[in-house]
């Protein structure tokens, strides 16, 4: 029975030598984790950030890690994410609140991701990647509107690892924070937007997929992000104008129905419009309130741009903003006790001076101009951008979602749909299996590591 057991282990020890040994193999693993990634990116950050270590591994046992980095370095785009995480590093050099700046670089370091995906997607892939994120967000719509009509509980525990657990019975996101939910959300809307109207996909997957938008449009309204309202409408404005052409008016005319029948029948988007119509008021007053919501988000930029002085140029530095905000404002305002800025665009400037503003404002325009020949491609990549441009406008990199969701839609829509890095043919019934089989395994592994803590 021993040497039954020993030949057993000496021939699983020769398989994955074997797989080990296998390039093509490694690939076609690190492309399978990548959609596993994709899917969990709106659901589990810790699950996310396992599957990142796993493929990493990967790209570094696949070798030729030095050709690989210099093929990512000749797109642009990546230089541009590689530049912006420099000069976040470089600006601890005039922090002093080094902790706080080592928390920030840590929030920017998700950009360089891209290097390692650049380096190995299969251009088959993509729809699969695509897929995955939008039944990721799919199922986190799901369990909201499960909540909403109290068929699912507001916090759900498997073996007391809490699985989902949504902010308030009044702000049903389970996964991502309200602001991020309600911009994912604006995303899927505009990608099932665009494959019903360019895609030669059958009646019924057309009509599911309109059923989604939807539901979609209006789980946004009834959830507490602002954000969320907000960039829905500029993406629907953007894609009606620009793309849709002959058919604006019909993109429009949704626009204006979703939105209107939102403010008759959501009462938190209700209360919203009416906290911020109040803040509005008071902000403009001749004494102006700084501690309402959006109170707290001006004063941000009153004080500091007060606090900034004579450091325009190069920033307080990485780890200091916020620390130069709270000695410049009164004892007394609410916004003190703020973690950051609520705009990535602020901060960045605040930590890093117009210089830093520069080259993060070179990320968007290295993409805008980026030569992606394929419309489907270009569609993607330039909305995700727009999507990520919004939502950064209330929120910042650091609660490690629009970066990672950024780079993902970008390492799918920087390369072209014939790019083959897996030089066989692919089963799509076994990657099927292998991915869900791969998700089961690092499920397991985050209830297991949770639990046992």
């Amino acid at each position: 029975m021993m040497y039954a057991i020993s030949t057993k282990y000496m021939l699983f020890l020769e398989k994955l030598k074997s797989i080990i040994q296998n390039k093509d193999t490694l690939t076609l693993w690190m492309n399978n984790l990548l959609v596993l990634y994709a899917f969990f990116l709106p659901i589990a950050q810790s699950i996310k950030a396992k599957i990142f270590i796993a493929i990493l591994i990967l790209f570094f046992i696949r070798g030729d890690v030095k050709y690989y980095l210099k093929e990512a370095w000749k797109n642009q785009v990546v230089r541009a994410f590689v530049y912006l995480f420099v000069i976040y590093v470089l600006g601890l050099l005039w922090s002093e609140n080094i902790k706080e700046g080592l928390r920030w670089v840590k929030s920017i370091k998700y950009g360089l991701y891209l290097i390692v995906f650049y380096s190995f997607v299969d251009g088959r892939y993509i729809k699969r990647v695509l897929a995955a994120f939008i039944s990721g967000m799919l199922l986190s719509e799901i369990i909201s509107y499960g909540m909403i009509l109290h068929i699912l509980p507001w916090k759900f525990s498997l073996l007391g690892v809490t699985i989902y657990e949504a902010p308030t019975p009044v702000d049903p996101s389970p996964f991502l924070n309200h602001i991020h939910y309600g911009v994912a959300l604006s995303l899927v809307v505009i990608l099932l937007a665009q494959q019903i109207y360019l895609s030669h996909k059958p009646l019924i997957v057309k009509i599911f997929m309109s059923i989604f938008i939807f539901t979609a449009s209006a789980n946004i309204f009834v959830t507490g992000g602002r954000t969320g309202y907000v960039t829905f409408i500029l993406l629907l404005l953007i894609l009606a104008i620009f793309y849709l052409r002959k058919w604006a008016i019909i993109g429009l005319t949704f626009v204006i129905l979703v939105v209107g029948i939102a403010l008759e029948t959501s009462p938190i988007l209700q209360q919203k419009v009416q906290q911020t119509t109040l803040s509005a008021k008071q902000l403009l007053s001749k004494d102006p309130n700084f501690n309402t919501s959006m109170g707290i988000r001006a004063g941000m930029y009153y004080y500091g741009m007060k606090a900034i002085g004579n450091n325009l140029v190069f920033g307080v530095g990485t780890g200091d903003s916020m620390d130069v905000i709270r000695d410049t404002a009164p004892k007394e305002w609410e916004g003190r006790k703020q973690p950051h800025e609520h705009n990535q665009y602020f901060s960045t400037f605040m930590k890093l001076g117009f210089v830093g503003l520069l080259v993060f404002l070179n990320i968007f325009y290295q993409i805008f101009r980026y030569k992606q020949e394929d419309k489907e491609l270009r569609f993607i990549m330039v909305f995700t951008t727009l999507t990520v441009a919004f939502g950064i406008l209330t929120t910042q990199f650091n609660l490690r979602f629009f970066m990672p969701l950024w780079v993902v839609m970008l390492s799918i829509t920087l390369i072209q749909k014939n790019r083959q890095t897996i030089l066989r043919n692919l089963n799509d019934k076994q990657i099927m299996l292998q991915i869900i089989g791969a998700g089961m395994f690092f499920f397991i592994l985050y209830i297991f590591l949770k639990g046992s803590h």
